[in-house]
């Protein structure tokens, strides 16, 4: 059997020790604590922690057989459930937290973000409030150890671009021009000449990427900034 990837359990809440000895109780079914404590290979006072956490969040339950309290892991789709707890309880207080949102006439000029996951966070603020028919312009280049891996998460980002209805066009090198091949909805252009790098413009906003080990990016907020590289793309473009 496959080994299981638990780093999902942590990025959905649980720790280490909830995670083993919710998947003791899995493997072993129903179980003191005593029995829990020794196959898990925790210590008493951070059991009873746990179990605790566990028992509030759904995915324990106890029952109790003469002087024992006997524990059993919940059926795995009550993560569902959990997940759906929390997801309300931060619906409940996104009226507080927005309230208390400072509205600042001199909006920051410049963010940061890091991993695919802060990309992904980076480009969805680019077409936040973009409208229908806007532009989406790109520049893209070819790195040939990573490029496969770059292709694919701008592939994930088309459908929602096109959800958008936003007119997308793109620079990149004759490199990059078979990995794009399937994606008949962006209008792309190629070059054997310099491209600047991998850059996202729309909506008065620019994202700057780098592919290093670790994925990192700047979003810029500047109609200034924006303006100059919109020129410059169409500029470019006109060549091609």
């Amino acid at each position: 059997m496959k080994e299981m990837n638990t780093e999902i359990l942590k990025e959905i809440g649980l720790s280490d020790r909830e995670i083993r000895i919710y998947l003791t109780l899995l493997k072993t079914g129903p179980s003191t604590a005593g029995q829990i404590l020794e196959k898990a290979n925790i210590q008493n006072s951070v059991f009873h922690f746990c179990i605790k956490r566990l028992i509030e969040k759904g995915l324990t339950s106890y029952t109790n057989q003469g002087n024992a309290r006997v524990y059993k892991a919940a059926d795995p789709s009550n993560f569902l459930l959990y997940l759906k707890d929390k997801e309300k309880k931060v619906k409940d207080i996104l009226p507080q937290l927005k309230a208390i949102q400072v509205k600042s006439k001199s909006k920051q000029q410049v963010e940061l973000f890091e991993g695919f996951k802060g990309l992904s966070s980076a480009m969805n603020e680019l077409i936040r409030k973009s409208r229908p028919k806007e532009e989406f312009l790109f520049f893209t280049i070819f790195i040939k150890e990573k490029n496969e891996e770059i292709q694919k998460f701008y592939k994930r980002y088309d459908s929602k671009r096109k959800s958008k209805g936003l007119i997308t066009k793109g620079i990149g090198p004759l490199e990059v021009k078979p990995f794009l091949k399937d994606r008949k909805y962006i209008k792309m252009k190629f070059t054997s000449s310099p491209v600047p790098g991998h850059i996202a413009i729309c909506n008065n906003k620019m994202v700057i990427f780098t592919w290093e080990e670790k994925p990192r990016g700047v979003l810029i907020h500047s109609k200034e900034i924006v303006k100059k590289q919109e020129e410059f793309f169409h500029s470019f473009w006109k060549t091609l």
